[in-house]
């Protein structure tokens, strides 16, 4: 990740980093190779690395992951999401009140990184699987799915190059799982849940008429769609569950905690969101609906600016256009044939400093009054946290949702001061798919001080 950089350094915006790939580091092409209109692959060898290859997202062929694709969208609409946002905000008031009375009045650190993951573990999987594990009133907030994905993902790279990895570990016992890898253990029970799952999911749906209000899981949404018997097998929506809920869960739990540490260590951000609050919502215990939400000023600009550091995720996003694309600078046209593996990164892309000057501050007022980048289009044409084209992030409007209510509450309601973190918790050190702090560091850790 960093290696490459160095090369753009030297030899300007156009790498071949590899034998088979061309990278290249300008904000402006983003929106050319990640076009809707342009039907790109992905990688074919990359599917494996998640062991969910038969998931929408890992899927490498344009025109079988449009078909996965549309299947799901309706469950993760704007409407179906708002709908839901009630549940979203009782998950949180729950939250709250543990926080105030094992937080606030015992006077313990609260580790606001394992908090968020919780909060987005328990939005999540209830969401899509119409199932509660009360992951925020785990001890410490340790929950075992958010330990399983991170154990899923940080081994992402050697598996890339060793993927006989994968089907070696299921050819295994589950007790030699253990012995051999405790990490991988979590991931295989995770695996094995989600299994379980499907296999109710499919035994209600084959019991009962279609749910007059609609598909209430992701397993419903799938099994009621259109999709061919093949796209239905339970091994197909495992993988499927697996996808949707491991990147909803770390993607915004990353955001809020990266968002938490940089509104209390700027003052003049934590005023101006504190007034914003206050003045918008008198009764902390009545928090307004996530669209009145996205309605106030400074909170959004919080928000964009905070995406922009979230990523999605850091690392290379290499694609496979069917058609010839050209990439041009002021002195030479570069002119890639089809086929061509030709990636960018979200990490470069969001700390170019011709979009964002200053790219390494955290500045949410660079988002205020509309502003527009140096091509007079808006700026927020290049946030790219959510990604670009067919293939963009599908949980994009949940996970506006939790972080706008999750925001609001937690700072309507409590005042806090950090405890032993520094930047170094929540700056990208290096990538396991996702952006991972600094080893050795706790998390973003705070005191409750206040509650209102």
């Amino acid at each position: 990740m960093w290696e490459y950089q160095k090369w753009h350094e030297k030899y300007g915006p156009i790498v071949r980093i590899s034998p088979d790939e061309i990278h290249i580091q300008d904000i402006r092409f983003y929106d050319t190779l990640y076009a809707n209109s342009r039907h790109s692959d992905k990688l074919k060898h990359l599917e494996h690395r998640f062991n969910n290859e038969l998931a929408t997202f890992a899927t490498a062929e344009h025109r079988a992951h449009r078909t996965r694709r549309a299947a799901i969208n309706p469950f993760f609409s704007k409407r179906k999401i708002a709908q839901h946002s009630p549940n979203i905000q009782k998950i949180m008031d729950k939250l709250c009140e543990r926080v105030k009375t094992e937080f606030l009045q015992n006077g313990n650190v609260l580790n606001l990184s394992n908090m968020w993951a919780a909060f987005n573990g328990d939005v999540v999987v209830g969401y899509c699987l119409e199932k509660s594990y009360d992951f925020i009133l785990k001890p410490n907030f340790r929950a075992e799915f958010s330990d399983a994905m991170v154990n899923l993902l940080d081994p992402v790279h050697f598996i890339t190059q060793f993927p006989w990895m994968i089907r070696a570990f299921k050819l295994l016992p589950d007790w030699m799982i253990a012995i051999l890898s405790p990490s991988m253990a979590s991931v295989h029970a995770f695996n094995e849940e989600m299994k379980d799952q499907v296999l109710r999911a499919k035994a209600v749906h084959a019991s009962r008429e279609k749910n007059p209000l609609g598909p209430q899981s992701i397993f419903t949404t799938l099994l009621e769609s259109d999709l061919p018997p093949g796209e239905l097998e339970t091994q197909r929506l495992q993988h499927e569950a697996i996808a949707v809920i491991g990147a909803g869960i770390e993607t915004t739990g990353y955001a809020l905690s990266l968002s938490s540490y940089h509104i209390l260590s700027n003052p003049s951000i934590l005023s101006r969101l504190k007034a914003e609050l206050n003045e918008a919502i008198p009764g902390p215990r009545h928090i307004p609906n996530v669209d009145a939400l996205m309605q106030l000023p400074y909170l959004t600009c919080v928000v964009n600016e905070s995406l922009r550091f979230a990523y999605g995720t850091p690392q290379r996003i290499p694609r496979q256009s069917p058609t010839p694309i050209t990439y041009s600078t002021p002195n030479v046209d570069y002119h890639l044939p089809a086929r061509s593996i030709i990636s960018m990164d979200n990490y470069t892309a969001s700390h170019d400093a011709w979009a964002f000057p200053s790219p390494f501050e955290f500045r949410p007022e660079r988002w205020e009054g509309n502003p527009r980048a140096p091509d007079g289009k808006p700026l927020i044409t290049y946030l790219v946290a959510f990604g670009r084209g067919t293939r963009s992030c599908v949980g994009m409007q949940l996970a506006y949702a939790n972080i706008y209510i999750g925001l609001v509450s937690f700072f309507r309601r409590f005042e806090c001061e950090l405890f032993e973190t520094e930047r170094d918790a929540v700056d990208c050190y290096y990538d396991s798919f996702v952006p991972r702090a600094k080893p050795g560091t706790k998390g973003v850790r705070v005191k409750v001080v206040n509650a209102v």
